[in-house]
């Protein structure tokens, strides 16, 4: 109901605006309409003070000041174009006109007249009775279109609140992946490739259906395992034939479990040579050892014995 009311003040609005129109055409004093006859008037002004040259055939020479066109009154056309755009002529070809003893009025273009505007408005939209007395024919009643199910899967609307209710923890990230079902053969994955293939080359693609979204599995990934395995695959270097295997705890620290050598066998200059820590500690030793005589009274050693 509200739809057939806006159509009703819209037609009755057309209807109304259609016959004052009319009535405003009939009582023009011209026989053009009041805004063309006012461009003219202002256009016959300006040509008054043009000067003309005519070269004795169709062709006039007007200007006014350093402005100078040309008109062709066999052609209907003014090199300003003002002419030939709105169908009223410039104040070159007025010019012109009064040169020939012709009235320029006569010479303004036909849809400007008022026989022009009031075959606009000869028809008109006719009065219709109320609702209540339409004779409906229920043949004529518009329908929706029937429901037709397009090509290719139904779009669905990706949840993404499940992204955000994921937890981060320092050892790991919780993240979305999809999985394979395990235990699927090589063949079984080949041969189902094969078949979406030919699937894909039909003209209209496979027939999907309605089939839901796969499923995402959550799987957690550990950092510290991650960073582990990024070390091992950088330390890692073959000796020989030999490879060298890293031991780590959850930090990342990784240590060598075979090497091919001892570093505590190295000599260096003759003498065998020992880490750092080892030097430390030997170092602690000696201290500790010192004194634990003084503290017995007994004198301190020369330093030849150290």
């Amino acid at each position: 109901m509200p739809i057939i009311k806006m159509l009703e003040e819209i037609r009755i609005k057309v209807m109304t605006r259609l016959a004052e129109n009319e009535d405003k055409v009939r009582h023009w004093k011209t026989e053009y309409s009041p805004q063309c006859m006012k461009l003219y008037s202002d256009y016959r002004a300006i040509a008054h003070g043009c000067t003309m040259n005519f070269n004795g055939d169709y062709g006039y020479e007007v200007s006014k000041g350093d402005d100078r066109h040309t008109v062709n009154l066999e052609h209907i056309r003014c090199t300003c174009r003002l002419w030939d755009l709105s169908g009223i002529p410039c104040p070159h070809a007025i010019n012109a006109f009064m040169h020939k003893k012709v009235v320029p009025e006569i010479q303004i273009h036909w849809f400007y007249s008022k026989e022009a505007y009031l075959l606009t408005y000869k028809h008109k939209i006719q009065p219709v009775r109320g609702i209540q007395l339409w004779n409906v024919d229920p043949a004529h009643a518009m329908e929706p279109p029937d429901m037709i199910k397009t090509i290719g899967r139904p779009k669905k609307n990706f949840n993404f609140e499940y992204l955000k209710t994921e937890t981060v923890s320092v050892v790991g990230t919780a993240m979305a992946f999809y999985e394979p079902e395990f235990g699927t053969q090589p063949s079984q994955q080949s041969a189902f490739q094969t078949q979406f293939d030919t699937q894909q080359s039909t003209a209209y693609g496979p027939d999907i259906g309605d089939d839901e979204d796969p499923i995402l599995r959550p799987k957690t990934v550990s950092e510290a395992d991650t960073l582990l395995a990024m070390r091992k695959s950088i330390m890692t270097s073959s000796t020989g034939g030999r490879r060298i295997q890293f031991t780590g705890d959850a930090t990342g620290v990784s240590t060598p479990t075979n090497l091919p050598y001892s570093p505590t066998k190295i000599t260096w200059r003759g003498k065998e040579a020992i880490t750092c820590n080892q030097l430390l500690n030997e170092a602690r030793k000696k201290r500790i050892k010192m004194m634990a005589r003084k503290g017995q009274g007994e004198p301190a050693p020369d330093s030849s014995e150290i």
